[in-house]
């Protein structure tokens, strides 16, 4: 079948023009084709649509090929440009092929024309793959230049004694250099520790990857951080080319673990009972002490909801208290009642909190719960010994200092220096009341003296 092919031709004469698409069509192309006679005329199409092969005749009124070409090098238009003429000499035609003209064809020899638009297609084509691939390598080196340089994670390229020859943006902030002062160093002078840098320079020479390679690199002010590397090396015709290495900054997550180590190991050994739920109630962590406090392992725990430990009379008490938490409000400590596994209910006091994440927002809720059975037994026990102690004190008053008393009429003598008998003395001075009675001594002495 014909193929298409579009033509713009450069002609002032119409036969001329007629005779160059027969012959194309001869040729086996079905040509579509516009025709004109001046530049701006040429400018002008130029601007409406491309052309798979530009004909222009040499010698036009007011302009030659030269021109023509000159006007479409300007423009960046890579389309095949052909002169064809019957006047040009072969010292213009070199002069146009110097310029970028694809070839040029006498009038009289038409037959070559074909051939030409064949050959200059097919390096048009050759010359667009050309350039979508150079287009494609520098978007791909612009790609890899901008991974490189904007990755969130630290990197650099070292040559095998370790010199620093590329490094990325997140590497320099990392440890504090600029460009200039961290380029050209061996990465030897980052590592505190410079056996742990001599290994891993030993390792990557020897074949060997790192991988979450441990080191602790010094910063420019004086600080240290904790990292893991990863690197591994180029190798061409079985030659060590450089070393690509990947540092990821840990020290705040090892801090973490360590805090959060240290926080599980209290949890864990606390007395008190330390459960964590999710926003809906569901138990989320149970240490050991909640296990000691209601029986419950920590795996019949988690999933199920906070009101599996609230007696029947108590359901409502934990979602007034969850409510509060998620609106903000403060949860004062309270002490309410638990029901254990296995076991009666048991008084408890109880701290609840929200759990945060990373971002300040709640996600859960904690509860730090004590058994205060013993407790409010020896608070009862005190009550009732403050109470016992109250009833004795009402009925006793005491005397204090010495009371001078008559060793013959036993009368008391009060502050004033009044002598007093006993009884008002006494009713004045305690709460006593005092009967009368006779003692067996007296009653015996009464009763010798009324039968004599």
């Amino acid at each position: 079948m014909p193929k298409l092919l579009r033509i713009l031709i450069v002609e002032d004469s119409e036969d001329d023009a007629f005779f160059t698409v027969q012959e194309l069509a001869r040729g086996g192309f079905e040509p579509e084709f516009e025709r004109v006679e001046t530049l701006a005329a040429l400018d002008s199409t130029l601007d409406r649509q491309s052309w798979d092969v530009i004909i222009c005749d040499h010698a036009m009124p007011g302009f030659t090929s030269l021109e023509a070409l000159h006007l479409i090098k300007r423009r960046q238009c890579d389309t095949p440009f052909i002169i064809v003429s019957g006047v040009i000499g072969e010292e213009t035609a070199v002069k146009a092929m110097k310029a970028g003209a694809s070839d040029y064809v006498m009038k009289n020899a038409l037959g070559r024309l074909v051939p030409s638009i064949e050959r200059e297609l097919v390096e048009a084509s050759n010359r667009r793959i050309l350039r979508q691939a150079e287009k494609a390598l520098r978007r791909s080196q612009h790609d890899l230049n901008d991974f490189f340089e904007n990755a969130p994670i630290s990197l650099h390229w070292a040559a095998p004694d370790g010199t620093i020859l590329r490094a990325n943006a997140t590497e320099l902030r990392l440890l504090g250099y600029a460009a200039e002062e961290y380029l050209g160093h061996s990465v030897a002078e980052y590592f505190v520790d410079s056996e742990v840098a001599e290994d891993a320079l030993q390792e990557l020479r020897g074949g060997e990857d790192l991988l979450d390679y441990p080191a602790r690199l010094r910063r420019r002010d004086g600080t240290v951080r904790e990292t893991l590397i990863c690197a591994n090396a180029l190798w061409e015709d079985g030659k060590f080319v450089r070393s690509r290495w990947f540092t990821l900054d840990v020290t705040d997550r090892m801090h973490y673990e360590l805090v959060s180590g240290y926080l599980g190991s209290i949890v864990e050994s606390s007395e008190d009972a330390i459960i964590g739920t999710d926003l809906k109630g569901n138990i989320v962590s149970w240490n050991e002490g909640a296990t000691r406090l209601y029986g419950y392992t920590a795996a019949e725990a988690r999933g199920h909801s906070i009101l599996m430990l609230a007696p029947p009379n108590r359901l409502e008490e934990s979602p007034d208290h969850f409510t509060r938490i998620l609106r903000e409000q403060q949860v004062e400590r309270y002490e309410t009642f638990h029901l254990p596994k296995d076991g009666p209910v048991i008084p408890v006091s109880v701290t609840r909190s929200p759990i945060r994440d990373s971002q300040g927002k709640i996600i859960g809720v904690s509860a730090i719960e004590r058994d205060i059975t013993k407790s409010r037994q020896e608070e009862q026990e005190r009550l009732l010994l403050i109470r016992e102690l109250s009833r004795a004190l009402a009925r006793v008053k005491t005397l204090r200092g010495l009371l001078p008393i008559c060793t013959s009429c036993k009368r008391i003598r009060d502050d004033r220096g009044d002598w007093n008998q006993i009884e008002p003395f006494l009713q004045e001075h305690t709460q006593a009341e005092i009967t009368h009675g006779i003692c067996p001594d007296c009653e015996a002495q009464l009763k010798g003296e009324l039968e004599a």
